[in-house]
């Protein structure tokens, strides 16, 4: 939540008061009788009361944003709501408060028009709906009002913005299994995976069970004579985990795609990569993601297998701007580039630990890139091929490695 402090006040009323005192003084001077001069001070007064009512009111009125950060998928409704209060002594009448949805579709944007008295607040709702995804900022909020005779409005925008994160949409996704390789983390039940590092309970002693799961200390508290009884000792047990990290390398290079549909192929690559992340994260799983754009550094992200991961990569996908050539002069399908593309997935690969899926998310390499790919697996890595392309493509490559063909639309990914 946070209080806005306003950033632009327009008050149209200064030189109609300036002139308006100046006139009324004059006249007043000049003009003996008393009752041209009784009113003269009294619409002077009436002047300077209402002047310094409409001050009183900016200096009062804050608006709250109930959300500094907002995120949604595409696609999917978002509602925003500010908080708007008068922190004075006197009623604000007349006021008429909106906000600027930016650069969202919406559907039930309405205005707010009220009147406030000391000490009570009210409440801006709209929503709107997240057709494409982007970073977007939603606001300023902007509020009209005026004193009570409507002398001397006023026109406050505030300066506090909410920050929208619409992630890629929503889609199912079902990879198989290779060779009884789980996807990420996963809870197993074979005691052979068992991870010390995993307290979870106690349980009493069953025969057969070795003598270094005991916990002494637990047991000494239950222990009731001398010599130590099968149902007088405690046993340590342990979540049993698989750890195999997910690595996803994204192929959003511009270049790389044909030119027909280009623009739905790069949302829809990116869209499987979300599902990716999206399925990797339900399994517990320790996730990372390369998003590639160019050879260039500043055309690779880079986010490291961890735990917590999912928020960062979803942010970094909705952010993910494909809209112009990262390599200039380079046409589409060009050897030099798929052999940059192909480069940078063995460089990574080589630096990923034992065990991990590396997933590749984009358009097709061809064959000849694929074998080449097959060097990676001495390093015990399993390599998956998510491949969105026009034609019919076989389920293995050169060197058994599974390639999906993605589905140019539509709720599932392959």
């Amino acid at each position: 939540m946070s209080v806005s402090h306003w950033d632009k006040i327009k008050l149209p009323g200064k030189k109609f008061l300036i002139f308006g005192i100046i006139l009324l003084s004059l006249v007043f001077i000049f003009t003996p009788a008393a009752m041209v001069q009784f009113f003269c001070l009294f619409f002077i007064f009436i002047f300077a009361s209402s002047k310094l009512y409409s001050e009183y009111l900016i200096r009062n009125i804050k608006v709250k944003r109930m959300d500094c950060e907002l995120r949604v998928f595409r696609h999917e409704w978002v509602r925003i709501e500010l908080k708007i209060e008068n922190h004075g002594l006197l009623p604000a009448f007349m006021l008429v408060a909106g906000d600027i949805p930016g650069d969202l579709s919406v559907i039930r944007m309405t205005k707010t028009f009220c009147t406030l008295f000391r000490h009570t607040w009210t409440y801006l709702r709209w929503e709107g709906l997240c057709a494409e995804r982007g970073v977007f900022s939603i606001g300023p909020a902007v509020i009209k009002g005026a004193d009570p005779l409507g002398l001397f409005p006023f026109h406050l925008t505030a300066g506090e913005t909410t920050k929208l994160y619409v992630y890629p949409s929503v889609r199912s996704i079902n990879l198989k299994k290779i060779k009884g390789t789980p996807l990420g983390n996963i809870i197993s039940t074979n005691p052979l995976f068992e991870d010390i590092t995993r307290y979870r309970s106690l349980r009493p002693y069953n025969h057969g069970d070795e003598r270094r799961r005991i916990n002494w200390k637990a047991s000494a508290h239950i222990s009731t004579g001398s010599q130590t009884q099968s149902c007088g000792l405690l046993v340590n047990e342990y979540d049993a985990a698989a750890s195999f990290p997910v690595m996803i390398f994204l192929n959003v290079g511009y270049n790389a795609y044909p030119k027909r549909n280009r623009r739905q192929a790069l949302e829809r690559t990116i869209e499987a990569a979300a599902a990716l992340c999206l399925k990797s994260s339900r399994e517990r799983q320790t996730l990372g993601i390369i998003i590639y754009k160019s050879c260039q550094d500043e055309g690779i992200c880079v986010i490291s297998p961890a735990t917590f991961t999912l928020i960062p990569i979803l942010e970094r996908l909705s952010a993910l701007d494909w809209s112009s050539p990262a390599d200039t002069g380079i046409q589409t399908g060009d050897p030099e580039y798929i052999y940059n593309s192909l480069m940078t997935i063995i460089n990574f690969g080589r630096q990923l630990s034992y065990g991990t899926r590396y997933l590749y998310v984009g358009p097709d390499l061809g064959n000849e890139a694929y074998i080449t790919l097959n060097m990676l697996k001495k390093h015990h890595l399993s390599l998956e091929y998510l491949v969105i392309d026009e034609k019919t493509l076989l389920p293995i490559v050169p060197g058994n490695s599974p390639r999906y063909q993605i589905k140019e639309s539509g709720y599932e990914i392959i």
